[in-house]
């Protein structure tokens, strides 16, 4: 993390291990042999996590979201491999969509924010004197620089509960099971 709230850096570092991890996979996620539901099960059972180790406190940007679903688009290209186009009578990489629609999983990106919804109901569960819950209440004293501030992990967060229409998280953030069920729901959201 930068002092200016900025996890670029470390999403690239988080970018080029699961790279690192993927070649080491290559030979298996091209393999005929394995099925693409095995393929996909090594992608989430080893890949993914390497990518989003620590993603429950990153505060993403759109061009840090890109990376990653250019990153997860090309992994899936891998375990899919190419489609025969009839009309040009060549082989062709398949579009994003068609991937979207054959491996039928939601995007990494979206398993991001739902583990930090996820890490915001635990949070918020802890007493009112724990530490973590005093930092994540905290509002700094001072003026803020000029200028369009950075956005903040609460921001953030809150932000994509806004888009799941939830109005009162932090009622709703008591209930576990109802909690649950949203962080569920936003990480098997499908966006086209």
């Amino acid at each position: 993390m930068s002092k200016n709230n900025d996890w670029a850096s470390e999403i690239g570092v988080r970018l080029v291990k699961a790279e690192r991890a993927a070649f080491a996979l290559n030979k298996f996620l091209k393999s005929k042999v394995f099925s693409k539901k095995t393929k996909a099960r090594l992608y989430t059972a080893i890949i993914r996590p390497i990518l989003t180790y620590g993603c429950e406190v990153w505060t993403t940007t759109n061009n840090t979201e890109r990376k990653l679903r250019t990153f997860e688009n090309k992994i899936w290209r891998v375990i899919c491999g190419p489609v025969y186009d009839g009309e040009r009578g060549t082989w062709r990489r398949k579009y994003n969509r068609e991937l979207q629609e054959e491996i039928e999983m939601t995007s990494v990106v979206n398993f991001m924010k739902g583990q930090r919804i996820q890490w915001l109901g635990h949070m918020w569960r802890r007493s009112e004197d724990d530490i973590n819950r005093v930092i994540l209440e905290w509002k700094p004293t001072g003026k803020r620089p000029r200028g369009r501030p950075r956005k903040r992990w609460l921001d953030g967060v809150e932000e994509d509960l806004q888009r799941m229409g939830v109005q009162d998280w932090k009622e709703l953030a008591q209930d576990r099971e109802k909690w649950r069920d949203l962080v569920m729901a936003v990480k098997t959201l499908k966006e086209y």
